[in-house]
């Protein structure tokens, strides 16, 4: 809930007003932009519901919202399989509402406690886990893009080998600008500006050293890109249209996933590839050449090490499975 009151106030001066609008863009950008999204998309969803239902949301039946919203969490899992991530997100999303509103809602409450603790016995919680394209997978793709006859191919490479060496969320590796870039002798050093762990916005460095093979090489194949896009200035990786058009326009994050769907095709595991899978891969594999978890999370920006070793596991359920031991 706003404390401050309406701009428009007209006992307000001219200079209150404009303190007032100041204080209140601040206040917007406490939460990430994406957040915000999700949070709005989740309310709208909950006061549809209401609507449907026939609640009022801010007329609760025994005046209470926690039970309002456990019938809604309830009623979302009905029939079909929630995942208990979305779960909180709704709830997440229908505290920052209320809270706007100045109702406080306590979504940790006993009821809600319970109800999830139901959802989860009857349709478990376990996510879906999308391929990590490790180095081997990773050279497999890079050897089947062809000659770098194509644009496409060229940008393609790049994005390959610089989200796989910098472990990028795709939203950061379709964020980053030539401004973002420092090559040297050693490699390039990438500035991300924002990034999902980084709520203050802070900015953190990654830096990407040369390949030893320079087929592989992330560094090489960026400066690559940058030369046959003859980009001087703003985003890196652009559009390419058909008969090789760049167009200078950045691309979405989802274009990642796309494109790494695209180049997985003819492998036949395009299925189970996602914008996630360069990040993924980096991790699963640095851990299994032994990289110390500390060297990893500097490279990720994870800030937990549980979210981190959830990696690891994975990698342990294959390792250590009686199945790799029946001489097969």
């Amino acid at each position: 809930m706003s404390l401050m009151p309406h701009p428009n106030n007209e006992i307000l001066e001219d200079s209150q007003k404009q303190q007032i609008l100041d204080a209140n863009d601040y206040r917007n950008q406490s939460k990430a932009p994406k957040s915000l999204i999700t949070y709005q998309c989740a309310w709208k969803k909950f006061t549809h519901w209401c609507k449907e239902s026939r609640y009022n949301p801010f007329n609760p039946p025994n005046g209470s919202y926690e039970f309002l919203a456990a019938l809604f969490i309830s009623s979302m899992a009905k029939g079909r399989k929630l995942k208990d991530a979305s779960i909180t997100c709704y709830l997440a999303g229908i505290r920052h509402f209320y809270g706007e509103k100045g109702v406080i809602i306590d979504t940790t409450h006993q009821e809600i406690r319970k109800i999830r603790a139901g959802i989860k016995r009857e349709l478990g919680t376990k996510q879906t886990q999308k391929l990590p394209l490790t180095t081997e997978n990773i050279k497999l793709l890079i050897d089947s893009i062809g000659k770098l006859v194509w644009p496409i191919e060229v940008r393609d490479k790049a994005m390959i080998l610089l989200g796989f060496a910098g472990a990028f969320r795709r939203s950061e590796l379709v964020g980053i600008d030539l401004e973002h870039l420092a090559f040297d002798q050693y490699g390039v050093s990438v500035f991300i500006p924002k990034s999902k762990t980084d709520q203050e916005m802070q900015g953190r460095v990654v830096d990407i050293p040369f390949a030893s093979n320079a087929q592989y090489c992330p560094v090489r194949a960026l400066k690559d890109w940058i030369r046959c896009a003859r980009i001087e200035k703003g985003a890196i990786f652009l559009q390419v249209h058909k008969g090789g058009n760049i167009i200078r326009e950045r691309l979405g994050d989802r274009s990642v996933a796309l494109m790494l769907k695209r180049r997985c095709k003819p492998f036949g595991f395009a299925d189970d590839i996602a914008g996630h899978s360069l990040r993924a891969g980096h991790v699963t594999s640095a851990i299994k050449n032994g990289t110390p978890e500390t060297w990893i999370m500097r490279q990720t920006g994870h800030t937990s090490i549980d979210t981190l070793r959830k990696y690891e596991r994975l990698k342990r359920e294959f390792e250590a499975n009686s199945a790799a031991r029946i001489g097969l």
